[in-house]
């Protein structure tokens, strides 16, 4: 009797669980999921309830506010770009280390590329020194001129004018030579440290300035504490107000919405402030939409991007940096063929 007693038992046990009720909910990558039961983390955001058919019985909406919702789905955007920008990172780890053999073969390639622009700056300052006696030169003899009391020719002076200019000019490629030497040495020097960590972990500790000081998310601002990121916020709200197109039509502690963009070139902004899973540190994340954002069209219009450029010194306090050329845009050195 016992046998028989236990197969009920086990019978009515399955039977019990064919009949459990069964749930649709989403998490806060937007990812839907069926269960039995809901996490109570995920609740909020709202469900369905679901028959033995898979027909929609019974809807609980998210008690979330509206406000709350748009920063969740702010929250989502940013964690996205956020897996991005680190898969790319991943990425140049890959090309670093495809591209060369040895920490050595990145320090000759450095070498190399510095002394190219050296050579060049030292054709340039020859130029410039050729240039600069030539004016002096032509100033020595409306210098003569005047002190015989006679007039200057027109033609004389202009060939002073132009010969000043041309030493300015000279100045100025020299010193831009001079960045771009500097800049790509600590970019080279940058990528030497990672492909030594990659190469010898145990022996190189990560350069932790590595992805900060290459290539910054340009509208994204990390805060070490919500302490240090209120002046930040603060500066943030007021980058936003200056350059909306649109009112702001919601603004509380951790977002701040404008209207949306109703004709082709305006923009709208929605900033918010996030908490990094750590609990500790804060995020200010800046989201640029247009018109075109609802055709699922990218929001890349000189405005846009500007506004995006122009985010993280205006609220850091830093000096912005020039605009790129678009016929000759910077190229990380582990990318370069």
């Amino acid at each position: 009797m016992s046998r028989y007693y236990y197969l009920l038992i086990m019978l009515l046990g399955a039977s019990t669980a064919l009949h459990a009720e069964l749930y649709r909910w989403m998490d806060e990558n937007g990812k839907v999921h069926y269960s039995d039961k809901i996490p109570a983390q995920h609740k909020h955001r709202g469900h369905a309830k679901l028959n033995e058919q898979g027909v929609v019985i019974d809807k609980v909406t998210s008690s979330l506010t509206p406000a709350q919702q748009q920063h969740r789905k702010q929250e989502r955007k940013m964690r996205l770009l956020q897996r991005k920008f680190q898969q790319q990172h991943l990425d140049n780890d890959q090309v670093l280390l495809d591209q060369y053999d040895s920490a050595d073969d990145l320090v000759m390639t450095r070498d190399g590329k510095i002394a190219k622009i050296e050579r060049s700056i030292d054709i340039m300052t020859k130029r410039r020194d050729g240039i600069s006696e030539s004016l002096a030169r032509q100033q020595k003899r409306i210098d003569a001129i005047q002190n015989q009391g006679k007039s200057v020719s027109v033609d004389m002076i202009q060939k002073l004018l132009r010969l000043r200019h041309s030493v300015k000019e000279s100045d100025a490629e020299i010193a831009q030579a001079e960045v771009h030497k500097q800049q790509l040495h600590k970019l080279y020097t940058l990528d030497l440290q990672r492909y030594r960590h990659l190469k010898q972990p145990d022996k190189y500790p990560p350069p932790t300035s590595w992805m900060q000081e290459s290539e910054p998310i340009e509208n994204i601002i990390t805060c070490s504490s919500g302490k240090n990121c209120k002046p930040l916020w603060k500066r943030a709200v007021a980058y936003v107000r200056k350059h909306s197109d649109t009112a702001v039509k919601l603004q509380t502690d951790e977002i701040v919405i404008t209207e949306p963009a109703m004709q082709d070139q305006a923009i709208s902004l929605i900033l918010s402030l996030i908490r990094e899973a750590d609990g500790e540190r804060f995020s200010i994340y800046l989201d640029v939409q247009c018109r075109a954002s609802a055709r699922r069209a990218p929001c890349d219009s000189r405005q846009a991007q500007s506004v995006l450029h122009g985010f993280r010194p205006a609220v850091l306090n830093e000096t912005a940096p020039a605009p790129e050329s678009a016929s000759n845009p910077p190229t990380h050195p582990a990318a370069t063929p």
